[in-house]
């Protein structure tokens, strides 16, 4: 059996960060066949507190499925999947967790909305 076609972005997962979008659905189709890393989620701690999260699904989460990791020009890194994941393994003291980085073209490929700072300085 196969997946109906995920055509509009109402059937797509988005996740928001302050003017920032990326599609999740699109970033995992993007990532399916590349490397998991092990990352260190500690230094995400203060993040945590500005990310929205339904405790319901932190109850849940499985800590096993990778986070997706986009790279942020001028930024860093910034966790687009998996806030639930990082919230469960914060309650329960694991500190390190699976991870996909998506790459600079992957991550262009999933950005629904955010300029890079770059970009707008060479437009002025």
């Amino acid at each position: 059996m196969t997946t109906p076609p995920r055509n509009s972005v109402h059937d797509r997962e988005v996740f928001r960060f302050l003017t920032w979008a990326w599609d999740i659905t699109l970033a995992h189709d993007l990532t399916s066949n590349s490397p998991i890393l092990t990352v260190d989620i500690t230094p995400l701690t203060g993040f945590a507190k500005l990310v929205a999260v339904n405790p319901a699904r932190v109850a849940v989460a499985d800590l096993t499925r990778p986070l997706l990791v986009a790279p942020i020009p001028d930024a860093g890194n910034l966790v687009i999947d998996g806030w639930h994941r990082i919230h469960r393994a914060l309650q329960e003291q694991v500190t390190h967790l699976p991870a996909i980085v998506l790459t600079a073209e992957d991550e262009r490929h999933c950005r629904l909305r955010g300029e890079i700072t770059q970009q707008r300085a060479t437009r002025s």
